[in-house]
């Protein structure tokens, strides 16, 4: 596998965080990341679930508790929202799992194979918050592969989560859905 670009690493490095480390479990797991304009500047969210993985080929998924939102330019950590006290969900049950990983549509790949899949989704990330930043634009072509790579990468259960959490952006991305 390719070197990891800026999101992957974020991603790692976000852990190390002391912010990190004070409010979000150890176990949580980072969801795919969530693009916000503002004023001129971009944003990356990155929400936190709850995942067990405690039954072997399979691990049980929790919906979104917590996002922590940080500006692209210098990842400099903007926002940190626990839903449990500001619940943008219509029903928040926390302690309830919502579903299981893998989902259907990547169940038949390999540990690599997917592991290769999330990197380029990741990397397409990277280009896209470049792009944003730079008021540009990416093709019809680009925005088709990471509409379709999304899609299948996507946990079926946690959809619904990241549409609330960032309706423009999936409703782009993962149409008629």
């Amino acid at each position: 596998m390719a070197s990891k670009g800026k999101m992957e690493q974020l991603m790692l490095d976000i852990r190390k965080t002391p912010l990190f480390r004070q409010v979000v479990p150890m176990e949580a797991q980072i969801g795919w990341p969530i693009p916000l304009r503002r004023e001129g500047k971009v944003y990356v969210t990155l929400p936190f679930f709850g995942a067990n993985t405690k039954s072997p080929g399979k691990t049980v998924l929790f919906p979104p508790f917590a996002k922590m939102t940080l500006e692209w330019s210098n990842l400099l950590i903007v926002e940190y929202v626990n839903f449990r006290f500001q619940n943008p969900f219509v029903d928040g049950k926390w302690e309830q799992s919502v579903g299981t990983f893998p989902h259907p549509a990547v169940a038949q790949m390999s540990v690599g194979e997917y592991q290769e899949k999330r990197h380029q989704l990741l990397t397409m990330y990277d280009a896209m918050f470049e792009n944003l930043s730079n008021g540009l634009t990416l093709s019809t072509e680009w925005n088709g592969q990471f509409s379709k790579l999304l899609s299948t990468l996507m946990e079926p259960a946690l959809e619904p989560y990241y549409r609330a959490l960032g309706s423009k952006f999936f409703d782009r991305f993962l149409p008629n859905q």
